[in-house]
């Protein structure tokens, strides 16, 4: 853990709920896109410092570092000894070399690898990673269905869809989408 923290937050977060679940997440959530260009100690001080300073919820999805930012936020998880029903957990899916696949098969499987790979049971939230003109609305109904049941993902979401995507996606699943990530940035 940072020596130079000592009880101190750098700022002050406060929690809110994630659309109408009973999640508290911290009003930032940390991107770990870049995570896997850094070492293993050097992502658990940053896992460490944004968890001291208030920060709860974590972003991931399967193409980021192809894998190996969710590899290494995992053995952060446990190098610093945080417990997972400590921190909030989202990964997306659904980008595949270059082009959409938001197919039933996919989607499960790319949820598998993410739980794989970050080491746990579970996600907090999945979702479709940007929109694809071409979903088949009841495949991904028929993955959420399954990944619900199988306690494998708790909510549901979608990333940078208008709402009219918003909308075709959510007349099919009967989960309730609770996010839709828009990108962006400070910079």
């Amino acid at each position: 853990r940072p020596t130079n923290i000592k009880n101190e937050r750098l700022f002050d977060l406060k929690n809110i709920n994630l659309g109408s679940t009973n999640l508290e997440v911290s009003q930032v959530a940390l991107g770990c896109m870049r995570m896997s260009s850094l070492s293993l100690e050097e992502v658990s001080k940053v896992v460490s410092t944004s968890i001291e300073n208030g920060i709860n919820f974590f972003d991931h999805a399967d193409i980021y570092g192809g894998g190996e930012s969710e590899i290494l936020f995992g053995k952060a998880l446990t190098d610093i000894g945080v417990k997972r029903e400590d921190v909030l957990i989202q990964s997306k899916a659904g980008i595949r070399n270059g082009y959409y696949d938001f197919s039933k098969e996919h989607i499960i499987s790319s949820v598998e690898g993410i739980l794989t790979r970050l080491g746990t049971d579970y996600l907090d939230v999945f979702a479709l990673h940007r929109p694809d003109a071409l979903v088949e609305p009841e495949e991904v109904a028929e993955a959420f269905n399954q990944l619900e049941k199988a306690g494998k993902v708790r909510h549901f979401g979608v990333s940078n869809h208008t709402p009219f995507q918003t909308d075709l996606i959510q007349q099919a699943v009967s989960q309730k989408l609770e996010v839709n990530q828009l990108q962006f940035g400070l910079r």
